[in-house]
């Protein structure tokens, strides 16, 4: 996750809540939920998703040390953080950032992506002991980049 991204582009308007969602990643959805006021925040599914939520800046890293390292020739590599974070944790999170935690944190569970996978845990192992590669951005660090960066976009009409 990062900044810079903008709306995806398709020919399906997906709705979460009074929502439309702009990319279909779940950090710049969900902030841009509770940014527009969303409450009760309307989560695809029931929160239990687990996901590794990987800064862009540490993934380019880890790409420029692949292309780089002579023991990466002809090998594949996760290049993610190895902290697992839930959805339903990632929505509090970010829920609090920008509402406080004065505010009770209120959510409801939406008809999930047909396909949507319940359990995404990369293997960083190989990436740490062949390129000496560890995403070490945290995800409260990277909240405290996009965050302020989402806002920024909504308010120009970027997403």
């Amino acid at each position: 996750m990062g900044v810079g991204e903008g709306r995806a582009l398709g020919d399906i308007e997906v709705m979460s809540g009074n929502v439309r969602l702009a990319m279909s990643h779940v950090v710049p959805d969900l902030v841009q939920k509770v940014l527009r006021g969303q409450d009760p925040l309307h989560i695809l599914g029931d929160g239990s998703q687990v996901r590794h939520y990987t800064y862009g800046g540490d993934l380019a890293q880890g790409i420029v040390a692949a292309m780089e390292h002579p023991a990466a020739l002809n090998e594949d590599f996760n290049l993610s953080t190895a902290a697992a974070t839930t959805v339903i944790e990632l929505a509090e999170k970010i829920w609090k950032r920008i509402r406080g935690d004065d505010v009770p944190f209120r959510w409801v569970s939406d008809p999930p992506f047909e396909h949507d996978v319940q359990r995404r845990v990369p293997s960083v192992e190989k990436a740490q002991r062949l390129l000496g590669f560890t995403a070490t951005t945290s995800l409260d660090q990277m909240l405290d980049e996009v965050i302020p960066w989402i806002e920024h976009a909504l308010a120009v009409g970027a997403i």
